[in-house]
């Protein structure tokens, strides 16, 4: 079964660590648009974020504290 993502948003905590971004990507891959939170990392949260509006896909960072 295939699902599709497209014009859907997902937000994704701690998608700027290695397993976190994996899956923003890969849900960007299928259509989702993206808001990477992050609380301390910005650097790193901006980099997947460029990493996947590269690829075509849409993403931005938001600095929040979710717990």
């Amino acid at each position: 079964m295939e699902t599709s993502l497209a014009g859907r948003t997902a937000l994704i905590t701690g998608a700027w660590t290695r397993i976190g971004a994996a899956i923003a990507q890969g849900m960007a891959a299928q259509g989702a648009n993206l808001v990477v939170n992050y609380s301390r990392s910005e650097k790193e949260a901006t980099e997947t974020v460029s990493k996947i509006i590269h690829r075509g896909g849409s993403a931005i960072a938001v600095c929040c504290d979710v717990s």
